[in-house]
């Protein structure tokens, strides 16, 4: 099971919470997810004068991914998940909170700017890959192995290995005679599952674009 479909049991889970604050306009939680996201970056950049930031980092981006749950579900006990206002203030904090989550790593000190920036374009690339089967008349694309909920499980991850890392005053490896971060490791990862599921992704348009059009021409 990819790990996207982990949001439906957690949906059901949170769902008598929700329903309790039905009341509060989604929009709310997608702002404060925002300001999460804020917090989490600035963690990554700082983490290197204070290593326990790694772990407020992991608790954060749990934060942010029940804030977002809360969104969805509380926008559906509402009524509002058709409505086109909520579903920009859905996204486009989203992706602002990921430039802040991955700028944060590509600030930081221990982070290489070229594999940091590899990081960041490789992200903008499978958001822009999601997006394009709409854009051409298709459904959204949502193949992995780096949608959302991956970025974030890995981001936890080297988070927590970047913790234990300093812990044992090893904060670097050594990997084909180049010594790498935890947080550059991660951003590598992202470079190459990025690119798959921008293939796969690319690739999901093209299959579906062409039904379509077989479709037409019957």
């Amino acid at each position: 099971m990819a790990l996207h479909q982990l949001k439906y049991p957690y949906r059901k889970f949170i769902l008598p919470l929700a329903k309790k604050i039905s009341f509060i306009n989604p929009d709310v939680f997608s702002w404060m997810a925002f300001v999460v996201t804020f917090v989490t970056g600035y963690c990554f950049y700082a983490g290197n004068e204070n290593p326990v930031l790694f772990l407020w980092i992991i608790l954060l981006i749990f934060l942010r991914m029940t804030l977002n749950t809360l969104d969805g579900v509380v926008a559906i006990q509402r009524g509002d998940d058709s409505k086109i206002h909520g579903k920009i203030i859905n996204a486009l904090p989203d992706r602002y909170g990921d430039i802040f989550i991955v700028g944060g790593i590509l600030l930081s000190p221990i982070c290489n700017d070229v594999i940091g920036l590899l990081g960041l374009a490789t992200m903008f690339l499978v958001s822009y890959a999601g997006m394009l089967g709409k854009a051409l008349g298709v459904s959204w694309q949502g193949h992995g192995p780096l949608d959302k909920v991956e970025r974030l499980v890995w981001l936890i991850i080297f988070a927590f290995l970047q913790y234990y890392g300093y812990m044992h005053n090893a904060p670097v490896l050594k990997v084909c005679g180049y010594h790498f971060s935890y947080l550059e490791i991660c951003m590598l990862l992202f470079f190459v599952l990025g690119q798959i599921t921008v293939l796969r992704r690319v690739g999901g348009i093209y299959k579906e674009a062409k039904s379509v059009e077989e479709n037409s021409n019957k």
